[in-house]
């Protein structure tokens, strides 16, 4: 009855371990594998400052502001009405400045993976 009291105690914390391990996986490691994105504007200020997406994904810019935005993602103008939403596809890996001309300090990072 001890080895058996053993070996169940062994895989009770192999499981603890295992569960321990899902609970604090590392955010990036979670964030590389997303198809697609959210990036929001509230108040001329993104809602985060970097944002990661696997190719053949899609970023989504929301714009809660009353006044419309020209934002450029690499070199590709976008532009977001007021109280409205872009999608835009992500069909190319690289790292990619997210910037407004009306806005200078409203600036973000997107990378595809």
């Amino acid at each position: 009855m001890p080895a058996a009291f053993a070996r169940s105690t062994v895989i009770t914390r192999r499981a603890l371990m295992f569960a321990l391990l899902l609970v604090i996986l590392p955010t990036s490691a979670v964030d590389a594998n997303v198809s697609s994105a959210r990036l929001a504007i509230k108040d001329g200020v993104f809602s985060r400052t970097s944002v990661v997406v696997l190719k053949g994904g899609t970023l989504t810019l929301k714009n809660a502001d009353n006044s419309a935005y020209r934002i450029k993602i690499g070199a590709t103008l976008v532009v977001i009405p007021a109280k409205g939403s872009k999608i835009v596809p992500l069909p190319q890996r690289g790292t990619f400045s997210i910037t407004c001309a009306k806005v200078p300090s409203l600036k973000a990072t997107l990378t595809v993976k």
